[in-house]
């Protein structure tokens, strides 16, 4: 695991504990996310690997209204897995392992469903991640998720901007960007929102960033005490803030025999 991977799993392990609480919109993200693949036309009982499964939203949505052979459950944190077999309880359907997403460690054409909510907004190599993913699939098989694109807190970076400072959080790809990273071997197709979440304040919003553990962001230069007051002051001047998430939902179908 890289330095990177470390620090980021190192992150949200610290929020595990916090992490249901405190994502709302990732738990809004994964029933929407949820509601797509129940609408797929799966096996009867498919075999399925969730990437970064935090603390079991996706899983839970799921399983709640369809049956699966079996769902292995993945996090790069440890703690996000041992809270994520918490929450779900004992249920024979339900695997779990630590594993980075990237450099998945399982069999090549295995899976019927490849999922993910959430996660692929951390990865290194989205594209090379996408192949490697897809290569999990039985023919037929789907690959779906949910990541972050390129408006996400677009208010936070204006302000940021405003004050000439560079915002300490990765540049997210558009989706047309996204799109041209589909593998071969299949189709994919992209679709997007935009989710508006209303926080008492810019402290309160920031205070749910880190609450869920997306405040580290390697490579990246945190602002510093200062810098930081004065985005605060800049990003909704003491009152009530809205901030934009851009979310993007891909779904990959590979080739049947």
């Amino acid at each position: 695991m890289t330095a990177r991977k470390a620090s980021i799993a190192a992150a949200f392990g610290l929020a595990a504990p916090d992490y249901a609480a405190a994502a709302v919109v990732q738990r809004e993200v994964a029933g929407r996310l949820a509601r797509r693949l129940l609408a797929l036309p799966l096996p009867p009982a498919p075999e399925v690997l969730e990437i970064g499964c935090g603390t079991g939203f996706l899983a839970r949505a799921v399983l709640a209204e369809r049956p699966v052979a079996s769902w292995l459950a993945t996090d790069i944190a440890p703690a996000m897995v041992a809270h994520c077999r918490a929450a779900l309880g004992a249920d024979a359907r339900l695997l779990f392992a630590c594993m980075d997403g990237e450099a998945p460690a399982v069999g090549e054409g295995r899976f019927d469903l490849v999922c993910s909510s959430m996660a692929f907004q951390w990865f290194e190599d989205l594209g090379g991640s996408l192949a490697r993913l897809a290569g999990l699939l039985r023919p037929g098989g789907r690959l779906a998720f949910a990541t972050l694109a390129v408006d996400t807190f677009r208010e936070w970076r204006e302000a940021h901007a405003s004050l000439g400072l560079a915002p300490p959080m990765p540049p997210y790809p558009d989706a047309a960007a996204m799109a041209a990273l589909w593998p071969a071997g299949g189709r994919g197709e992209i679709a997007e929102e935009r989710i508006v979440q209303h926080h008492a304040d810019a402290r309160a919003f920031l205070a749910t960033v880190r609450q869920v553990g997306a405040h580290t962001v390697p490579g990246r230069r945190p602002a510093t005490p200062g810098e930081l007051r004065r985005v605060l002051r800049r990003f909704g001047g003491g009152g009530e803030v809205a901030v934009t998430w851009h979310v993007v939902y891909g779904l990959f179908t590979r080739e049947g025999p």
